[in-house]
């Protein structure tokens, strides 16, 4: 009996690891893989952390490919009872990672700057992008996932030369009250002069 009791249990097991995603089971880059156990939440969560701190800079981070803006975004309505859905902050995007089709946790095609009230800005949220396959708006069959996320879009440019496109936020860096996968931060404020409202 505990022969059988064991096996079923085993085979559970296994039946809950192949049940996973894909991107949630798949080593980090640069990261051994570990057959026997998937990474948990905080595992990936350090790691990325770890690997995009030396960005809390962005001189380092253009240092890296990353091109800074001084545009920032916030989106332009509010919410039932006058709530602000909130903002994003400022896009450094990465051209080379956007034209590399692979999506790789350790290495975002964007990183997210936010207004830090002095003037400055500190690291809030990475984001992944990639570029839709046929760019229709209608078709959604090359919708990304990761870590058992699916991307938002296909969503139309944001800014002139910009494709058809999906996109994931992470906030990694500064707490997202509504989820650290939502695009929109209601603690992000953008200055006065440096508002751009269109971005989805």
């Amino acid at each position: 009996m505990r022969t059988i009791a064991s096996m079923l249990l085993a085979a559970a097991c296994a039946a809950s690891l192949l049940a996973l995603p894909a991107t949630a089971a798949a080593p980090a880059a640069g990261v051994a893989a570990d057959r026997t156990v998937p990474p948990r939440p905080s595992d990936w969560l350090e790691r990325l952390r770890r690997e995009t701190a030396k960005f809390k800079d962005p001189r380092v981070a253009e240092r890296h490919g990353y091109r800074r803006t001084d545009s920032c975004w916030e989106f332009p309505y509010k919410l039932p009872g006058d709530e602000r859905l909130g903002a994003m902050g400022y896009h450094y995007t990465n051209q080379r990672l956007i034209d590399d089709p692979k999506i790789e946790l350790l290495r975002p095609e964007v990183l997210v700057y936010v207004p830090d009230g002095s003037g400055g800005r500190t690291l809030g949220a990475v984001e992944y992008f990639r570029a839709d396959r046929d760019q229709r708006m209608a078709t959604a069959d090359d919708r990304p996932t990761l870590l058992g996320h699916e991307f938002q879009g296909p969503m139309g440019p944001h800014l002139d030369g910009m494709p058809i496109h999906y996109d994931l936020h992470l906030w990694i860096f500064k707490e997202n009250p509504n989820g650290m996968f939502e695009p929109w931060n209601p603690r992000v404020r953008c200055p006065a002069g440096a508002v751009h409202s269109a971005h989805g």
